[in-house]
């Protein structure tokens, strides 16, 4: 065992010219890299950590590699950041040119002013969220689904004491015109409307023809159809249309769409909902 191997997080062996190369790889190039851009030269990032001159060329020449508390003093000299250093993508955020003169500016007061920059800043935070709050409060409408289906197909029965759900979705024109969330049951309405589609709809008591709209017919239940003068008509040609004018059928309501998924808020989004509604409507 005469090569000089080193164990290496004791998961593999590497030569001492691997070990250079990765040292190189990892500090040696990029302290010259940020050390070139700060236009500092060797003796001066010497001076500045309180090291030899010697010290700062093994690192560049991957000789050697910097103890971290080195690495950390050296991040602030040359005023880069970890993850800039080290070519980490999508991990943190780089600090953008005004943020960091903010922080110099704040570096450079005294403690006094410290202080008083905190309360600012603390107290426009708080303007900030707030204005947040109202933004996603706005931006957001609640719907209810009492559970109820309509068939693309033979009807589907209603229960007489449904639960309502809350569904919340981003506000739009549809959306505000819609009263109820309805889910589709069946292929009849296809290929407009599929089986699982949730649909808005509009309560009223007449449609046009042409119209698709939820029926409530005698016997059958719950459907989703076209209206068209004496019958209701089922998209989908495999299906036959329903008619049924002589027993009666209740109009519920207008559909005016589905609910996309671009209508549905994230998970945070929702979060932040709920926070706003209980600030602004508490």
């Amino acid at each position: 065992m005469n090569k000089g191997y080193s164990a290496i997080s004791g998961l593999e062996k590497l030569t001492p010219e691997e070990i250079k190369q990765r040292n190189l790889e990892t500090y040696g190039s990029n302290i010259r890299k940020y050390r070139a851009k700060a236009g500092m030269s060797v003796d001066q990032l010497a001076e500045a950590l309180q090291i030899s001159k010697s010290s700062i060329r093994n690192w560049e020449c991957g000789l050697t590699r910097p103890d971290p508390e080195y690495l950390y003093r050296m991040f602030s000299i040359l005023d880069v950041e970890p993850n800039e250093f080290f070519g980490f993508q999508g991990i943190g955020t780089l600090l953008s040119p005004s943020e960091k003169a903010l922080l110099e500016h704040y570096r450079a007061l005294d403690d006094t002013g410290k202080e008083d920059l905190n309360a600012i800043a603390e107290a426009m935070s708080i303007q900030a969220q707030g204005r947040k709050m109202r933004g996603i409060y706005h931006r957001i409408a609640r719907l209810p689904d009492y559970g109820r289906c309509a068939a693309a197909g033979n009807g589907v029965d209603w229960p007489d004491y449904a639960d309502e759900t809350e569904v919340l979705l981003f506000n739009s024109s549809l959306v505000a015109q819609a009263d109820e969330i309805i889910t589709v049951n069946g292929s009849s309405m296809e290929p407009q409307y599929f089986d699982g589609d949730k649909v808005l709809v509009e309560h009223c008591s007449e449609l046009h023809n042409g119209d698709i709209g939820i029926f409530f017919v005698r016997g059958v239940g719950g459907v989703i159809k076209q209206k068209a003068y004496d019958r209701l008509h089922s998209l989908n040609p495999d299906y036959d249309d329903i008619l049924p004018f002589e027993d009666g059928a209740d109009v519920i309501g207008r559909v005016l769409g589905k609910i996309e998924r671009s209508m549905l808020p994230s998970a945070e989004e929702k979060r932040l909902y709920h926070e706003a509604c209980a600030l602004l409507e508490g």
